[in-house]
Order: C-alpha cells, then sequence, then structure tokens
C-alpha cells in the first residue's frame, strides 16, 4: 500500500473507532499502541492524527500527545442551537416535496426499530437519525442551509455519538419524536413538521446535557 494510501486507510480506521465509541472522551491515544493494533509504523499514525484533529476528533496538545475531545454542554448547546434554528426550517421548506416512497421507506425503518433491542439496535438507531435529517436536508429549496449544515457535519456527528453510547430511555424518545415528524410531513402540515423538528432538536440538547451533568 502506498504512503498516502496507508495514511488514508489508517485514518479511515482511527475515525471510525472513535465514531463507534471505543475511545472515552478524554482518553490520550497512545500511539505506539495504534501503530502495533494497526500493524503500521508511527508515521501514518502521526498522519492521521493530524487530519483527525482538523476535523475536531481529536485534540493535540503540545508534548503531551494526542487526547480524544472532552465534549462540554457548551458545544453540546452551540451545535444544537444552530440545528434547531436551521433543521426546523429546512423541515417546513422540504414538507411539500419528500415523495411518499420515502416517507414509506422511514416509515418501515422506525417500525424495525421497535424491535426489541439487541447488540446492532443501537447502531441502527443512530443510522437511521442521520439518513432521516439528511434526506430532509436534501429536499429544501435553500441550498445554503444544507451547506451550513454540511460545514457542521463533524461537530454533530461528535455529538450524535457521544449521545448514542449513554444509557437510558432517550433514544426511545427520540425515536417517538422521529415519527411524530415523519407523521407530520406526511400530512404536508410544513408549520407542524417544524415544530416538531424544533422540539425534537431542543429535547435531544437537554437530554444529552442532562447526562453529562450526571
Amino acid at each position: 500500500m502506498e504512503e498516502k494510501g496507508l495514511s488514508n486507510w489508517v485514518t479511515t480506521s482511527l475515525r471510525e473507532a472513535i465514531l463507534n465509541g471505543n475511545y472515552e472522551p478524554g482518553k490520550k491515544l497512545d500511539q505506539d499502541l495504534l501503530a502495533s493494533e494497526l500493524n503500521v509504523s508511527r508515521t501514518p499514525i502521526r498522519e492521521a492524527l493530524k487530519v483527525l484533529a482538523s476535523e475536531g476528533f481529536v485534540e493535540i496538545r503540545s508534548y503531551h500527545g494526542a487526547f480524544i475531545p472532552v465534549i462540554s454542554q457548551q458545544d453540546i448547546y452551540d451545535v444544537y442551537e444552530i440545528r434547531w434554528v436551521v433543521e426546523s426550517e429546512i423541515t417546513r421548506q422540504a414538507t411539500p416535496s419528500i415523495p411518499e416512497d420515502v416517507l414509506d421507506h422511514f416509515e418501515m425503518l422506525m417500525e424495525q426499530d421497535n424491535l426489541p433491542p439487541d447488540a446492532e439496535s443501537d447502531r441502527r438507531f443512530y443510522q437511521v437519525d442521520q439518513e432521516l435529517h439528511g434526506t430532509i436536508a436534501g429536499y429544501c429549496r435553500n441550498r445554503l442551509f444544507k451547506e451550513i449544515l454540511d460545514k457542521l457535519n463533524n461537530r454533530i456527528v461528535r455529538v450524535r455519538t457521544f449521545a448514542l453510547h449513554q444509557p437510558g430511555f432517550h433514544l426511545d424518545n427520540s425515536h417517538d419524536e422521529h415519527v411524530a415528524i415523519v407523521a407530520a410531513i406526511r400530512c404536508r402540515d410544513a408549520n407542524e413538521a417544524a415544530r416538531m423538528m424544533d422540539l425534537h432538536l431542543k429535547n435531544s440538547a437537554r437530554r444529552i446535557m442532562k447526562h453529562i451533568n450526571g
């Protein structure tokens, strides 16, 4: 594998491990251990960590090494404040345009979320959550709204991943809110769909901050 290709592979592998919750917030990443686990030298590890730091997945501290960033209440509030302002309007604009078969698809996915939980249930919810929000944004008339979300994507992913790995019933609550959003879109009630999206994101922020508070 060429050097650039190897560095890209290491970056992708570490990014996926972080998103899967393999490392706790605040944890220092042992570069020697990572090199051993991925069977590479330290050079592609260092290059990968620089990329991940630029994306916000890793924090590099001078003379101390690379760490998984700790998510603060302010981080959560800042991300979700943008989301509930932008995504509620996105939902309002997208509601008339989302095809019936797309809504059928999401209703089927959300019915599967009601199956008994298993090892893949949390991951499945995360995928549905990403797909639902991304699909709604894809039908918004104002493309600048989607650009705003795309620029925030890494921050959104970090907070989503943190939420996913918290214990409790918050995923059940989010699921019910997703159902309400899709139902409002199905009725082509743009104002209600926007209101439900706004409520969902504000509730999500409160739930995550509650976990940080312990």
